[in-house]
Order: structure tokens, then sequence, then C-alpha cells
């Protein structure tokens, strides 16, 4: 039994979403938890969780998104609490938190300016996870020396490494700060190259891990190039992670099952 705890089913492309959802009620399931990235796909989200008793959302706006915001951080930072409020029980997280120096300017005055504003959301974020005492997810692309140091500087603790896709030592610095902190690990784990990825799956603590699709990308072996992912793949990524571990199949299956149900207080 699993828990995708982060998917995105809406931005299918290639599939019907209705085909989707069954897909994974047929598979060994539990819950997903269905990531919005900006203030229009957040009401596609909630309405899923709203929809269906195993489905939850999350609230925030991904970093890439920020830098086309229309709305000032106090405008948006109202918007996402008035969706804490109304939907209590089908938030479990605020996502995602970031930096993602991939997309920004290269023009290093452009660059500077979109960095601070990505900083100022960044710091936010965990001013909401403070208030509301709800895990945040960080996404990062090129700027793991920004958000290890802005995390130290805010004493943020309850965190998820989203889609981890760096080397056991970067694991350690992130235990270095919060011990509870978890490290998701996606599709990507059973690529042919992600021998670091694979290395850290199989030493950190498994109390410290979870599993997740970030469908439709990164759609894991045997599926890779061939269709869009899907949440009921996850249980390609927990088949890598039993193969990886020392432990039982047994234990490894319901020790991340509950860590998933612990830091997101999810019904059993």
């Amino acid at each position: 039994m699993f828990i995708d705890t982060h998917c995105h089913p809406y931005l299918a492309r290639e599939k019907n979403l209705t085909d989707i959802l069954n897909n994974f009620e047929k598979s060994d399931w539990k819950y997903l938890v269905s990531i919005w990235t900006d203030i229009h796909t957040s009401l596609q989200s909630v309405a899923l969780s709203i929809n269906y008793d195993y489905i939850y959302s999350t609230v925030w706006i991904h970093p890439t998104d920020v830098l086309k915001s229309t709305h000032t951080l106090e405008q948006d930072i109202q918007i996402l609490e008035k969706y804490l409020r109304n939907n209590p029980e089908n938030i479990v997280w605020i996502w995602e938190t970031w930096l993602d120096y991939y997309w920004v300017s290269e023009d290093p005055v452009e660059l500077e300016k979109q960095k601070r504003l990505q900083e100022e959301y960044f710091i936010a974020h965990i001013e909401l996870w403070k208030k509301y005492n709800l895990p945040i997810i960080i996404h990062n692309r090129n700027s793991w020396d920004d958000i290890l140091r802005i995390l130290k500087e805010n004493n943020c603790t309850n965190f998820i490494i989203h889609c981890f896709s760096e080397n056991l030592d970067f694991a350690n610095k992130c235990f270095e700060i919060s011990p509870t902190s978890m490290m998701s690990f996606s599709g990507i784990i059973t690529f042919k190259n992600a021998s670091d990825i694979a290395q850290t799956a199989a030493n950190i603590p498994l109390k410290n891990i979870l599993i997740e699709t970030d469908d439709p990308f990164l759609t894991p072996a045997p599926y890779r190039g061939k269709q869009e992912n899907e949440p009921a793949y996850t249980q390609y990524v927990l088949e890598k992670l039993i193969e990886l571990r020392p432990e039982s199949a047994k234990q490894v299956e319901e020790t991340i099952l509950e860590n998933s149900h612990k830091i997101f207080n999810l019904k059993k």
C-alpha cells in the first residue's frame, strides 16, 4: 500500500483525468496529494480533494510562477490563507517553497532581482508554516546553498525535499538542520544514471523517506520515455526502494506509509 505524496494529475496532456484516477483506485492505493502551482490550478486541486476522499491538496505558488504573478506578495498570502481557512480538512501542506535558479534571467541585474523576489516568498512561506503548523516542501534547481542558508536562518524544521536528486552528503546537511526532515524519492530513482540518488535512498534512515511520482513528469522505468507518469506508478518507486534497502519489503512499505501519515497527519 502506498501514498503518492506529490503529483499533478490535472496537468496530464496525454491521459484523461478520469482514467488516471481509475487506475489509481485499482492499484494498491491509499491517498494521493495533488499539488497546485498557481492560483488557477489551486482551484482544480482543491476541487479534486473535495470530490475524492483519497485526494488531499496543497497551497502556494511555484517559484517559476512567482516571477509571473500579477499580485503583490501580501495579496498572494491573503489568497492562500483564505484557501487554508476554508479547506482545513483537505489541505495538508504548504507547497512549494523553493528557490529555482534554472529559469531566471541571464541579465545580472534582473537575475539578482528575481532571486530576491523568490527569497521573499520563501521566507513568507516559512512564516505560514509556523502559523499553521503544516509541512513545507522544498523545490530546488541550482540553488541548494541558498536554500540551506534560509532554512537555518529561519529555524525551519518541518520540511520535505521534493523529488530528491542530490547525494548522501546533501541529505545529511538537511538532517543537521532537522533530524525529522523527509527526503521524497520519485521515478528518477529507477533511472540507470541515478547512482547518487540510489546510494542515498539505500543509506539514510528509513524513517526519513517518502515516495512520489511528480506526475505527469519523471515517468519511472519500465514506462520511461513511453508514456506520461501517473499516481498508480508510485508502486515502481516503492519497488525500487525495496530493492535498495536492507530491511524487509514489509518493513519498507509499512514504514514509508507511516511516514506519510505522520508528516501530513492523514487519516488511517
